[in-house]
């Protein structure tokens, strides 16, 4: 039954694409049924086959070891602060503990250092381009929304823009939101490793269904985005998938420095986000419940409580357990309207707890993205910075690719849970 349920799903959420598209006669179905298939096809890799899935489970492994590497580097500079080891016993922070800013802070540095030196060397621009190639040549999209959508699961937002920065000022309105929608759909590499390392802090292996998400969701905002805006124009990139393999760093140093330097930025605004929206959060619901109040004594109105009605039929369409469908549709309105990083707290720490296997798996993979309200607004503000003269058209474009980023989420995860 709880297949049945997921095949609903799957055509609620192309059908929402489909309601909302600005041409429907002008879709190209080649391209929404490969993309499909394609991402179809990648989930069948992960969750059926055997060595597939245990080089995931070992990427996975590989992602912790990462994650061991930056405390090593957090342990100098924070050595010596008392911190509570989880057993009830206080430590130093080199002997043990998990503080989140600091493991936060020391794991993203790390990666955003790691990528800056794989993009030094070439090597993320090859990978990134084989990738991308493979996906044109299936999908026959243009090169350099194809390109877009691939970085997108291996950098962040604004940075895999710069990867195609050449071709943005010529892209077509439905290349641009395709862009964007990828951008949304995916996560960048350093924020995978520390929601991987979140989870396994709870107990909970998130690596290897977090790696699945960002690959599955680069052809699923292709398919979503091609449906809601069909591309009308013609490409100057249709077919080709060129990438410039050029560093902008003087050397390795220069690379580590700034990479370093990127991360300590990204890591303080994750943090600075985490306290003023969990603050904001407990304002509203301080009011809220005073509101449910005046109606009922026993009444505690709250967001959590909103999120769980306004989305459950997106968790109960995606095939999430009847046990965990509330839970799940709360955790999917925490992710879109104030961020993800909260929906992954939540879910890690339990305060909003998910009880089955298949839940588990179908929220981790719906709510592995950037797409949410906030991230709206710096996608315009950042993408704008590199083609100032079409800041118009990324504003009329941006709630769109919100909710083809959101759909193709939801989309990987009904996939998922079918096959489960």
């Amino acid at each position: 039954m709880g297949r049945f349920t997921g095949l609903l799903g799957v055509v609620l959420i192309l059908g929402i694409a489909f309601l909302v598209s600005n041409n429907r006669q002008k879709i190209n179905y080649r391209v929404v049924l490969s993309g499909f298939f394609l991402q179809f096809f990648i989930a069948v890799l992960v969750f059926r086959i055997t060595l597939v899935r245990q080089f995931f489970e070992m990427l996975g492994k590989g992602m912790a070891k990462i994650e061991h590497f930056a405390f090593q580097g957090a342990s100098f500079v924070y050595g010596g602060l008392a911190v509570d080891k989880g057993n009830g016993t206080i430590g130093n922070y080199t002997s043990g503990g998990f503080v989140f800013a600091f493991n936060v802070t020391a794991t993203i540095i790390l990666v955003c250092a790691l990528v800056a030196v794989l993009y030094h060397f070439g090597i993320m621009q090859r990978i990134v381009s084989i990738i991308a190639k493979a996906m044109n040549y299936i999908m026959r999209v243009s090169g350099a929304e194809a390109l877009s959508n691939v970085a997108s699961a291996f950098v962040g937002q604004v940075e895999a823009q710069v990867m195609i920065r050449p071709y943005l000022k010529t892209m077509t309105n439905s290349e641009l939101l395709a862009s964007m929608s990828g951008s949304l759909a995916c996560i960048a590499g350093g924020i995978l490793v520390v929601y991987a390392k979140m989870g396994a802090q709870a107990g909970m292996d998130l690596a290897p269904k977090l790696i699945t998400a960002s690959l599955m969701a680069a052809p699923g905002a292709l398919v979503i985005s091609k449906i809601v805006f069909p591309e009308t124009e013609e490409s100057q990139t249709l077919g080709k998938v060129k990438l410039e393999v050029k560093s902008s760093y003087s050397n390795v140093i220069d690379a580590i420095s700034h990479g370093a330097a990127d991360g300590f930025k990204i890591a303080m605004n994750v943090i600075a986000m985490l306290i003023g929206f969990i603050a904001i959060i407990a304002l509203l619901d301080a009011v809220l419940i005073s509101i449910g109040h005046l109606f009922n004594p026993d009444f505690n109105l709250t967001l959590n409580y909103i999120f769980s009605k306004i989305f459950y039929p997106f968790a109960w369409a995606m095939g999430v357990p009847a046990a965990d469908v509330d839970n799940v549709a709360t955790l999917l309105g925490q992710k879109i309207t104030i961020n993800e990083f909260v929906a992954f707290l939540n879910l890690t720490n339990k305060s909003v707890p998910i009880v089955t296997e298949k839940g588990l798996m179908i929220v981790s993979i719906a709510i592995c993205g950037f797409a949410n309200f906030s991230s709206v607004g710096m996608q315009i503000g950042g993408i704008g910075a590199l083609i100032p003269e079409r800041r118009a058209d990324l504003a009329k474009l941006g709630l769109k690719a919100l909710l083809c980023g959101t759909l193709a989420s939801y989309l990987s995860a009904t996939i998922a849970g079918i096959l489960m």
